[in-house]
């Protein structure tokens, strides 16, 4: 199986896949009685859960956070934008979003959980195909994914007080030890053991299918919530569509804050797409894993409709780096994106 190609069609393919899995996952749970399975259905979630998360790990590439120390400035602001403004812009969306219409609490949240988790691995290669710093991105992913334990809880903790919404703060702790970091852990050893096994020519080939696997079990996921929490939709299908709202502001708005403080900041062009992509873009598998499997019911349902609004506006300014490359008053090629000499 050419794991490549169908990792692409994957990808390629994500907003028209997740609406579909909404949809299946809808229509089934609006004609189907899911009370007798229950816990059925909880066993099946943490495992799909772990088949997303887990394979996304493998590729996770920790042994970049040795070179963390020579991109000092790079660093401080990616990961303040991704870890701290981040959800602030969001805060701020969704407050806008109330002025003209009321935000369940709990959806809130949810749409606060889909901004406070990591970001994606897509981030590395978006960062890619605008001819950015792949390595800095990668040290960001990974040190993300490390800080992570701290950061969503804490952040969730703030924002639920501010909804008087009682969340244990151990709950999640617990959940992000069960979905993020006992994957890494494995994951890591995994990607030691088939590179000591296969070598890094065996490894190369055989690594578009753990992407392609993380997304079958992320498509999954949204079609289990949508299936789950069916009828509390189809009583209120306005939860989407609001949903949405916040979403698009909060891209909107922090890609073009990103934009506008790197270039102040004089931060490289390569390093800018590195940092753009890694802070603004979130990995919405992770926040509907966490969601799930701390039992957030409606939680879930912000980060699972997530991927709509964020491949456009990510694919988006994938499509303008050119623009954005003659912005740092750089010579714009096909194969390079090369600051003009001084």
């Amino acid at each position: 199986m050419n794991w490549l190609k169908f990792k692409n069609h994957l990808d390629k393919y994500l907003p028209v896949y997740v609406i579909l899995a909404m949809l299946a996952g809808f229509y089934v749970g609006t004609h189907t009685n899911l009370k007798p399975y229950h816990e059925t259905l909880k066993t099946l979630n943490m495992l799909v859960v772990i088949s997303m998360i887990y394979p996304m790990m493998i590729n996770l590439r920790l042994g970049e956070l040795k070179n963390s120390a020579k991109l000092g400035k790079q660093l401080a602001i990616a990961l303040t934008m991704g870890l701290v403004i981040s959800p602030l812009i969001m805060y701020g969306a969704i407050w806008l979003t109330e002025l003209f219409h009321p935000v369940n609490h709990m959806l809130a949240l949810g749409l606060l959980l889909a901004v406070v988790v990591p970001c994606s691995s897509m981030s590395i290669a978006y960062t890619g195909f605008t001819k950015g710093n792949i390595e800095l991105a990668t040290i960001v992913v990974a040190l993300s994914f490390t800080l992570a334990i701290v950061t969503v809880p804490a952040w969730l903790k703030v924002f639920a007080s501010s909804y008087h919404v009682a969340i244990s703060v151990w709950l999640l702790v617990k959940t992000i030890l069960i979905v993020v970091i006992t994957p890494m852990i494995l994951g890591v050893l995994t990607r030691a053991y088939l590179m000591g096994k296969l070598g890094p020519e065996g490894f190369l080939r055989i690594k578009p299918a753990f992407p392609a696997i993380s997304l079958l079990g992320m498509y999954t996921i949204v079609f289990l919530i949508f299936m789950e929490k069916a009828k509390l939709i189809a009583a209120k299908p306005e939860i989407v569509g609001i949903a949405l709202i916040p979403l698009a502001l909060y891209y909107i708005i922090a890609l073009l804050f990103m934009t506008i403080v790197d270039r102040v900041a004089g931060i490289p062009y390569k390093d800018h797409m590195a940092i753009t992509f890694t802070s603004v873009g979130k990995n919405e598998g992770t926040a509907m894993a966490i969601a799930l499997a701390a039992g957030t019911g409606l939680m879930a349902i912000a980060p699972a409709v997530t991927p709509i609004a964020q491949i456009p506006f990510l694919v988006g300014y994938v499509k303008i780096w050119k623009a954005i490359a003659r912005l740092w008053k750089c010579k714009v090629k096909d194969e390079e994106a090369v600051p003009k000499a001084a």
